[in-house]
């Protein structure tokens, strides 16, 4: 029987994996670990770091402006993660019933946004919301509503939702395809057997398509979570965490402290911070849904 060239001893083994190791020390561990070491000093860029040991920690936990991004943050998750989820699961039960070539089409229509580097999606919607030659203003004036034209981000109640649409309209068509992905895992005599029970399209989205696509709600929720703490580009083109800190995220607020105020181990701080929170509310979808997922299978 001929040998695999995997069949050797483990120290033998080590070497295929030696590569990928090494490309993972190098752009990930490593940076985590030298963002960890700046984060416990204090370091402007220019000359020697000097150590602080948790001082910036300190120092971000006492700073009313963090709380703020952190909010901000909270509430911009509802447009990054809730929003879509619901969406594209609603999207995706309709457009399953569809004919195979009109959901192809609606698939890859909504789908668009999300092929899209989503700093060039800021920069157009900052012109669609312009209060001076906007569509959207123009429009509510050309339908005689001037009431309801604003300076959308420019108002403090209305700038985050304004922001939070643009993520929400960018993240639905995604979640859609993953839900239609996992519908189409789903027996199908399933649904046939739930129709031959007389139960309605409502009742076989709630007790057969919403249950059994909990492995995919966990997956929109990761992804999504990472993307609503990682928020930067969209908001930066759109706002730069204005008005007076209404669209302020920890991200922004690190840019600034970090390329505007060259305070790099404050912004290290921040940094180590969000990715503590990044896994702290991933482990939590994953003993929450996850759980739920293991108990329907």
């Amino acid at each position: 029987m001929k040998r695999s060239a995997l069949d050797g001893s483990q120290q033998t083994n080590f070497i295929y994996l030696l590569p990928g190791l090494l490309l993972y020390t190098a752009f990930v561990f490593g940076p985590i670990v030298a963002a960890l070491g700046l984060s416990l000093t204090s370091w402007d860029g220019l000359t020697m770091p000097r150590w602080v040991g948790l001082g910036n920690y300190a120092d971000l936990f006492s700073d009313s402006r963090f709380y703020i991004a952190l909010r901000n943050n909270a509430e911009l998750m509802i447009f990054y993660c809730v929003l879509p989820l619901v969406l594209g699961i609603t999207l995706a039960a309709c457009v399953w019933n569809l004919k195979q070539r009109e959901q192809l089409a609606l698939r890859t229509f909504l789908f668009l946004p999300y092929i899209m580097p989503t700093a060039v999606l800021g920069i157009i919607w900052a012109w669609l919301y312009n209060p001076a030659f906007g569509p959207f203003n123009q429009f509510l004036r050309a339908i005689g509503l001037s009431r309801f034209a604003l300076p959308w981000l420019g108002d403090f109640n209305f700038v985050l939702p304004a922001v939070g649409i643009v993520a929400t309209w960018y993240f639905f068509g995604f979640c859609m395809v993953i839900f239609l992905t996992g519908i189409q895992r789903i027996d199908p005599s399933l649904f046939d057997a739930a129709k031959v029970d007389g139960a309605s399209p409502r009742k076989t989205f709630f007790w057969i398509t919403l249950p059994l696509l909990m492995p995919e709600i966990r997956v929109v929720l990761l992804l999504t979570v990472i993307a609503s703490i990682k928020s930067f580009d969209l908001i930066f083109t759109m706002t730069r965490g204005g008005p007076a800190n209404a669209t302020l995220v920890p991200n922004i607020y690190m840019y600034q402290l970090g390329f505007e105020l060259n305070r790099f181990g404050a912004a290290a701080a921040i940094a180590i911070v969000g990715a503590l929170l990044t896994f702290a509310i991933n482990y939590a979808i994953h003993r929450l849904v996850g759980s739920r997922s293991k108990g329907m299978a």
